[in-house]
């Protein structure tokens, strides 16, 4: 979902509210004025990125409002977090309890939960250029998808490598409700690629379990 229409750095934001509007753009002003080292296209992804996740961040904050009163229980942040893909592990969650426990602030609305988000935002950002980075090396046929055998084979060789069984568990636990559970490794009827998406959720899976 493309949200952003830029032309000599004015932009037109299409989201539900002003204040997201307000914040993205503050963000993409500081993004534009410390861009030294980065290639335009880098740049580019960046702010298409923080634009697209900011639009789900607004719609994730109204399907939490269900009593439509503008405001959601704090508690609720860390599990928010994570459905747009920022890591927080039990103590960031108790250290985050703590400190809105000492503010005594229980509740947010829309503004302080975007601004809530900003303090991971680069790394969800960053992390998700990497895995595109890699997922299109892997992807020599630049057919969107990448072979499961050429996937187990590379992930069983560098960073922290992957066994076959854990392999097949991973790709099983991101695929399945999506397109069926993948078979084991010898099955012949098992899906033989995987889409950016899955090997996305695959990995961060596997690094935060």
């Amino acid at each position: 979902m493309d949200l952003a229409f830029y032309n000599n750095n004015k932009y037109t934001l299409n989201y539900q509210n002003e204040v997201t509007k307000k914040i993205v753009r503050k963000i993409l002003k500081g993004l534009c004025e410390n861009k030294q080292g980065k290639s335009p296209g880098t740049v580019d992804y960046s702010r298409k990125k923080i634009v697209d996740y900011f639009a789900e961040a607004e719609l994730l904050f109204t399907l939490h409002d269900l009593s439509q009163s503008g405001e959601v229980e704090i508690e609720l942040f860390p599990q928010m977090a994570r459905q747009l893909k920022q890591v927080y592990d039990a103590p960031q969650v108790w250290k985050f309890k703590k400190e809105m426990n000492v503010k005594k602030i229980h509740k947010m609305n829309l503004p302080m939960f975007l601004t809530l988000l900003k303090r991971k935002l680069f790394q969800v950002i960053d992390a998700d250029e990497t895995f595109d980075k890699h997922f299109n090396v892997l992807d020599m046929q630049k057919k969107n998808t990448v072979d499961l055998d050429v996937l187990r084979t590379y992930l069983g060789l560098v960073g922290d490598k992957i066994s076959p069984e854990d392999f097949d568990f991973f790709v099983k636990y991101n695929t399945e409700g999506k397109r069926g559970a993948i078979p084991p490794s010898d099955d012949p009827t098992r899906s033989l690629a995987i889409t950016a998406g899955e090997y996305r959720d695959m990995l961060t899976c596997y690094q935060h379990i």
